[in-house]
């Protein structure tokens, strides 16, 4: 009987560590979460880890919610026909929120084409075509993103009311189409295999900016390049002008 008591205590020491390392952990853990929850919540990391929490535990969320937006090639693979502009503007509503500098931009959808409005001030040096040094990468980044979609694009680029100064640009429509042009080269070299018609309409929409906002923002809002992505592709919107020009013979 003795010895079996003996057995047990020993067994009991053997086994108490285990109790006291739990306990340890179990302290480590508050004492983390105290730390944090003195701390600012940085909202970006947050979401970060909001986003990893839900992707491991959540398995079964749509597809277009699984992908890496930090890797837009992930959600995009090569397409041979023209993709839903709905699901084109997730993608890329949440490729450009991430991006420094392009966050700035919107993607909105209008009738039958989606505008990804791109503020020339970001992108491009003041009274310039060319881009800025930082811009540069992340608008590569959104043309290889537009290259593995088959839906036609145009691209048209816009001004303020305040006059171009030098020989280069004479005025507003040159720079807004020259701008526009870059942005359209840009995606070509990308690998975008269709032809871009590119647009410039200098400070011609100005009046169409809200009065009610302030005059230096509308400025600001002014001074964009607008990317189209309709919602045929090439191929169809060609066969329907082809289409409707022989309805139209037909009637004469």
């Amino acid at each position: 009987m003795i010895l079996d008591l003996h057995k047990s205590a020993k067994a009991a020491t053997k086994d108490s560590w285990l109790i006291i390392f739990a306990d340890l952990l179990a302290l480590l853990l508050t004492f983390f979460v105290l730390m944090f929850s003195m701390n600012s919540v940085q909202v970006s990391k947050w979401k970060a880890v909001v986003e990893s929490l839900s992707e491991n535990l959540n398995p079964e969320r749509a597809r277009i919610q699984d992908e890496d937006w930090h890797n837009i090639e992930a959600a995009l693979v090569p397409q041979k026909e023209a993709l839903s502009l709905a699901y084109l503007k997730k993608i890329f509503e949440d490729k450009l929120q991430y991006d420094p500098i392009l966050r700035r931009s919107s993607v909105k959808l209008q009738d039958d084409r989606l505008a990804i409005t791109l503020p020339a001030d970001l992108i491009f040096e003041k009274g310039q075509s060319e881009f800025s040094r930082d811009a540069h990468k992340s608008m590569q980044e959104l043309g290889a993103a537009l290259h593995m979609i088959q839906n036609k694009i145009t691209v048209v680029g816009h001004t303020d009311l305040e006059p171009t100064s030098g020989a280069r640009y004479p005025t507003n429509w040159e720079l807004s189409l020259v701008r526009a042009i870059s942005v359209a080269r840009l995606i070509r070299r990308a690998g975008y295999a269709q032809a871009i018609e590119t647009y410039g309409d200098g400070p011609s929409r100005f009046d169409e900016l809200d009065e009610n906002i302030p005059l230096h923002e509308r400025y600001l809002l002014a001074r964009r390049v607008d990317v189209f992505i309709h919602r045929e592709d090439r191929d169809q919107r060609e066969n329907n002008a082809a289409d409707n020009r022989e309805e139209h013979n037909g009637r004469k």
